[in-house]
């Protein structure tokens, strides 16, 4: 298009009669469950030295990569008024840095399937005593010795019904759990 032709179809525009509209309440519903997910995506990832997320933009055809901070700021904001401010790339982001959106979304919810959120907590391996601590409390397996969990977290939590150290080995050998 000649540069006439397109000053002529935007004749009579100006940027100052540009009015911000603020989301609607489904939108901002919407905005605020990917502020949800974005903080259970950060509890899940942040510990393993992800920096934050990839986002797949289909107008620019790119992935755009947000840290944790940035991109809550910008969600909220965007509820709060219909907007979100412009920001410029990161400088050297390492992309292999940023977890992708739907990969984690996908991910925290089998985690959630799973019944992860509701597991109790192993401070440490009952084989090699390994120290956990933030998501390995919660893991399958200790990662030194790849023991599975399963056995001391049911120990753990037949203690906190109040039975005692014998009936608690006691229900686990009978269950064929030990050795």
């Amino acid at each position: 298009m000649p540069d006439d032709e397109f000053d002529e179809e935007f004749e009579g525009f100006d940027d100052d009669d540009f009015v911000v509209q603020p989301l609607d309440d489904h939108e901002a519903g919407m905005v605020a469950r990917d502020l949800a997910d974005l903080a259970d995506f950060e509890e899940t990832f942040a510990p393993e030295g992800y920096r934050g997320v990839a986002v797949f933009c289909h107008d620019c055809v790119e992935e755009h990569l947000y840290p944790w901070g940035m991109l809550r700021e910008n969600l909220t904001t965007l509820i709060e008024t219909g907007e979100t401010p412009v920001h410029e790339p990161a400088f050297a982001p390492e992309p292999d840095r940023y977890i992708p959106w739907d990969y984690a979304r996908g991910y925290v919810d089998a985690l959630r399937d799973a019944g992860v959120g509701e597991r109790v907590e192993l401070e440490a391996c009952p084989r090699c005593n390994l120290a956990f601590e933030g998501v390995l409390t919660k893991g399958n397996f200790c990662p030194r010795c790849a023991t599975p969990l399963l056995v001391g977290r049911l120990r753990a939590t037949l203690l906190e019904q109040g039975l005692d150290e014998d009936a608690v080995t006691a229900i686990i050998r009978r269950c064929g759990l030990t050795g």
